[in-house]
């Protein structure tokens, strides 16, 4: 496995311990995970603001349900 694919994995299960709390599905999580990633390559975000976007969106997910 890559390093950038172990990253992204090791990224997708702390943000799945994340969901658990507000009771957000593996779906929204990885759909939002993508969207941000995407968007994030665009402007050349860093990775600590790509993960505080990806949990904003999470709990905005949360509130908006």
């Amino acid at each position: 496995m890559s390093e950038t694919t172990e990253r992204a994995a090791a990224e997708m299960r702390g943000l799945l311990r994340f969901a658990q709390g507000p009771g957000l599905d593996e779906a929204t999580v990885r759909e939002i995970y993508e969207a941000v990633g995407r968007e994030a390559m665009a402007i050349g975000a860093s990775d600590d603001t790509r993960m505080a976007e990806v949990r904003k969106r999470m709990l905005a997910a949360v509130r908006g349900a």
